[in-house]
């Protein structure tokens, strides 16, 4: 089945009942893409960025899909590890294991630049060695704008401490109704933008 193929079964699969011709749309109008980033221009793209997802596996062989300890493979992984009474939903696009040896867990991105932070990777970590006893060291992002993955990122400072940490006091705040915006954010298209008083563009 080719990219445009695969690409087309999971739109139809996944749009249902949407909208998409006036769904909100991300992304600058530039003159290639006036209207954004709308329906038009991921039909029109997505095609050839699942293309070039496939010749990059191609291209590594050494990058295997890792399989779990029952036998499913790491391909949008759907775990619920729980932490303090917690349960943390995650699912997690694919765990490579590369050269037979490293564990990778890796989130594929259509954004144009990496994550600042590798915070969702983290949560990715605990959630695997929580789940499956087993320890994941590295992650990255595969950039489908790139056709490729990005710089290792080593995980092990996202201990099981911090995760706790982040996941408790997120709960505390929740349960308070205290949500501060992140305002590094601001200059980015946020579905929020409409609601947060914060928000600089008002």
């Amino acid at each position: 089945m080719s990219g445009k193929e695969l690409f087309l079964k999971a739109w139809e699969n996944n749009k249902g009942d949407l909208d998409v011709d006036n769904a909100r749309v991300g992304g600058r109008a530039t003159k290639a893409n006036p209207n954004k980033e709308d329906a038009n221009f991921w039909l029109e793209t997505g095609p050839k960025w699942v293309d070039d997802y496939i010749t990059w596996r191609k291209n590594n062989p050494n990058w295997k899909i890792w399989t779990t300890p029952q036998g499913v493979p790491a391909i949008e992984l759907e775990l619920n590890p729980v932490i303090d009474g917690i349960t943390i939903r995650m699912f997690i696009d694919r765990i490579f294991i590369v050269d037979d040896k490293h564990l990778v867990v890796t989130d594929l991105k259509t954004s144009k630049d990496e994550p600042a932070s590798a915070l969702q990777l983290g949560f990715y970590r605990f959630g695997i060695e929580q789940t499956f006893g087993v320890k994941v060291d590295w992650g990255n992002y595969f950039m489908a704008r790139k056709a490729g993955v990005g710089q290792f990122i080593d995980l092990t400072t996202y201990t099981e401490d911090k995760i706790r940490y982040l996941i408790t006091n997120f709960e505390k705040a929740r349960q308070q109704g205290i949500f501060l915006p992140n305002t590094n954010a601001c200059n980015y298209t946020c579905g929020f933008n409409e609601f947060c008083p914060y928000n600089i563009k008002k």
